[in-house]
């Protein structure tokens, strides 16, 4: 072994001849630059060394204890040493992020939803607007929750309340989904045609048609609604009623069947007898197509909230049926989606009534404002003193302020597809007439409407 090591030894001493081909070693440094003295030949029988094992190179807790020979000594220097070398020691990825350390460096690997350095940004997705359809996004860590407008669902508010959604416009009414296929069909007094989408009346009055020519074309309805005069012509609004009590009018309502008229709850809420007016426009003049009608049965709806205005909404059984004319007809109601879908997205609506102001008639003839907006939920949120619910919508603007709040309660608002009219809401109590009017939202109550009129000794 001795003979072994003398020969490697002499081995490094530069003889004449390798003296002629190397550099002397302080020239050779000058061209070369300082190497490791960590990488040269019998590096392990030299003694520990902390520049040599721990600065030049990246040592390991045996070799920084070799240097130190003292166990104390050698932790102390090892946990700032390793924090050092390993910067994910301090766990500097947040949120579940994956760390991944070179020599005092870290790179953060974030889960979906995080950004940043160390995975602190908390990405915002709803920044990319994935709620479609008018439905608001909320922003949840690494997803996103959407909040449907009515009539609308999915994960992105993308789908309408059935398959229909796609087809249902072809259709005249109403849609729904039959073993995967959509049919169309009728509301009451229409038949289907033979293209299986068109409605044909079928009787000699069906609901939601005029049978009076307009007294506006549609391109002047702004027009009329705002700066015009809001008189009709009779029978422009044929499905509108008029109650009085005592002779005395207090409250509107629309004709729903040859057996019914529906009203607000508010409106009836403490009478017992009253008397309902049907083709009624002229207080001021007989015009000779007047029905007068008595009420056998009061239907208020069971969750009526006076304080609120919640559930506002009465039906109304006549003792005997209503005959009809072209100046009296029945407001035809809607399906629950098909009005939710597509009427309840529609741009306008209209309204009718005589005007009242402290309780007295201000205009004796029949007002029907054809140009009433519809607004968004949320901008309705507030203008009230009571609280908008989803069981009510606003609609109208500040120019139709009056003569829209002073309108007979318990009046109609209706939409109009496809050229037939349908309900969509009645006219709310007593309300701040500096803001826009609320209405209830007749298509939550369909279900209730049809039951109690299937209860009816009348039936449908």
């Amino acid at each position: 072994m001795a003979l072994i090591l003398g020969l490697v030894l002499s081995s490094l001493v530069p003889s004449e001849a390798n003296q002629q081909v190397f550099l002397p070693s302080n020239t050779a440094r000058t061209l070369l630059g300082r190497q490791k003295r960590a990488n040269f030949l019998l590096e392990e029988l030299r003694p520990g060394n902390l520049e040599r094992e721990c600065m030049e190179e990246i040592c390991n807790y045996e070799e920084a204890s070799e240097v130190f020979e003292d166990a104390e000594k050698t932790w102390t220097f090892w946990k700032t040493y390793n924090a050092t070398i390993d910067a994910c020691v301090s766990t500097p990825c947040r949120n579940g992020g994956i760390c991944h350390s070179a020599v005092s460096e870290y790179n953060c690997t974030c889960r979906e939803g995080y950004g940043g350095r160390s995975c602190e940004i908390e990405s915002d997705k709803c920044t990319s607007n994935p709620c479609k359809n008018g439905g608001w996004c909320r922003s949840k860590a690494a997803q996103y929750e959407c909040f449907c407008e009515t009539g609308y669902h999915g994960r992105n508010c993308e789908l309408g309340p059935s398959d229909c959604s796609a087809h249902g416009h072809t259709c005249d009414h109403f849609c729904k989904s039959q073993y995967g296929n959509y049919v169309c069909y009728c509301t009451q007094g229409y038949k289907l045609g033979e293209d299986q989408r068109s409605c044909v009346p079928e009787v000699p009055y069906p609901c939601g048609k005029v049978l009076v020519p307009s007294s506006i074309e549609d391109t002047d309805l702004v027009l009329r609604s705002i700066d015009g005069d809001q008189h009709c012509r009779m029978g422009e609004y044929p499905w509108q009623v008029l109650l009085k009590s005592d002779g005395e009018i207090f409250c509107g309502g629309a004709i729903i069947n040859e057996n019914f008229v529906l009203t607000a709850a508010h409106c009836v809420n403490q009478l017992r007898s009253f008397t309902v007016i049907l083709g009624e426009h002229n207080l001021d003049v007989d015009e000779g197509f007047e029905q007068t009608l008595n009420v056998s049965r009061i239907n208020i709806h069971s969750r009526y909230t006076q304080a609120t205005f919640e559930n506002d909404i009465a039906l109304l059984e006549l003792e005997t049926p209503i005959e009809f004319n072209n100046y009296t007809i029945p407001i035809c109601l809607p399906e629950t989606d098909f009005a939710e879908f597509f009427l309840m997205n529609s741009e306008y609506g209209a309204t009718s009534g005589w005007k009242l102001k402290q309780g007295r008639v201000d205009k004796s003839v029949l007002l029907g404002v054809p140009y009433v907006p519809f607004i968004k939920h949320a901008k309705c949120e507030g203008l009230q003193p009571f609280p908008i619910v989803h069981r009510m919508f606003c609609a109208g603007f500040e120019e139709l302020v009056d003569p829209l709040c002073y309108l007979t309660r318990g009046s109609p608002f209706v939409t109009k597809h496809r050229g037939v009219w349908y309900l969509t809401g009645i006219s709310l109590g007593q309300q701040d007439c500096k803001v826009i009017p609320v209405y209830t939202k007749v298509s939550r109550y369909i279900n209730w409407i049809k039951k109690i009129m299937g209860q009816s000794r009348s039936g449908l």
